[in-house]
């Protein structure tokens, strides 16, 4: 009678335990809502980015409603041996140490989370980012209560960083100044697309045609490329190029020619014109003012 006792008491043990492992099991699991993406989900949760992929073998970031994602490390048998409490001291993660970021080529939000063990979500709201698009030069803030000392701001209102002070040589003042002549003679010039001739100009092709015949010969590019191939300057003249985001699609994706007096030229969908960099929709939208390499 005691050996029968026994046995169902072991098999009730046997059976709470194993609710229990299933319980653990269920609440390390999280199905995939609409509007979430790994960044929400792994701010939710108190774990990065980084550690959900890993626990769920992902290879980008793209994730899909009803999917069912791991959102802790699961416990073996085999991984979990006892503690002594009075001997195991609790960590905690390395808060980063440095209070800002200039990001680099090959930088994303992701990368630099990671680098300093933070989340994509944190740096986004700690410097009033919207979409993930950032740009090589821009100084991030690393922590809530950080700031970026005043000597490495922009002349801009999108991003910051260490950027030319000096105005270029006469040979660069003489291609600035028949670069801005060609623009100017551009006003008007119908919209088209792709188009780099007088016939019909973008925003990018009105860059490429107005430099080439202003004296500097550069090769055809969009706004994003233009954008990569360009230096910063913080005090902006007459010939430099002023860049825009979120217009008609995020990141990069305007640019014109900037000429003093807060004016510039680009080619915006009524054609060619000049427009003010002041004006709500441009201030708001504006990244940095920037120079070819080759205007020294």
């Amino acid at each position: 009678m005691k050996k029968i006792k026994k046995l169902r008491i072991l098999a009730l043990s046997t059976i709470a335990t194993s609710f229990l492992a299933l319980q653990t099991a269920e609440a390390a699991t999280y199905t995939v809502q609409k509007g979430d993406t790994l960044s929400k989900i792994a701010s939710n949760h108190k774990v990065s980015v980084q550690d959900i992929k890993s626990w769920n073998n992902l290879k980008d970031d793209m994730i899909y409603v009803a999917q069912k994602l791991e959102v802790s490390k699961q416990a073996t048998n085999e991984t979990v041996k006892p503690s002594n409490p009075s001997t195991t001291k609790p960590t905690t993660p390395s808060k980063p140490t440095a209070i800002s970021h200039t990001v680099v080529k090959g930088d994303s939000l992701f990368k630099i989370a990671n680098q300093y063990n933070t989340t994509i979500k944190e740096i986004k709201d700690w410097n009033g980012l919207k979409v993930d698009t950032i740009y090589i030069g821009q100084v991030l803030k690393l922590s809530p209560v950080a700031s970026v000392p005043e000597d490495e701001t922009v002349h801009n209102n999108g991003s910051s960083g260490a950027g030319t002070s000096k105005d270029p040589t006469v040979n660069g003042q003489a291609v600035y100044k028949k670069t801005v002549e060609v623009a100017n003679s551009l006003v008007g010039t119908p919209y088209v697309y792709g188009g780099n001739t007088p016939e019909g100009l973008d925003c990018s092709g009105l860059i490429y045609y107005a430099f080439n015949q202003g004296g500097l010969k550069i090769g055809r590019n969009s706004s994003e490329g233009y954008y990569s191939n360009t230096i910063q300057v913080k005090n902006p003249i007459a010939g430099d190029i002023v860049f825009f985001q979120n217009t008609y699609k995020e990141g990069i994706s305007h640019m014109g020619i900037y000429i003093g007096n807060n004016k510039f030229i680009h080619a915006g969908a009524d054609g060619v014109e000049i427009s003010d960099v002041t004006y709500s929709y441009w201030s708001t939208r504006l990244v940095a003012y920037k120079r070819f390499d080759a205007i020294k």
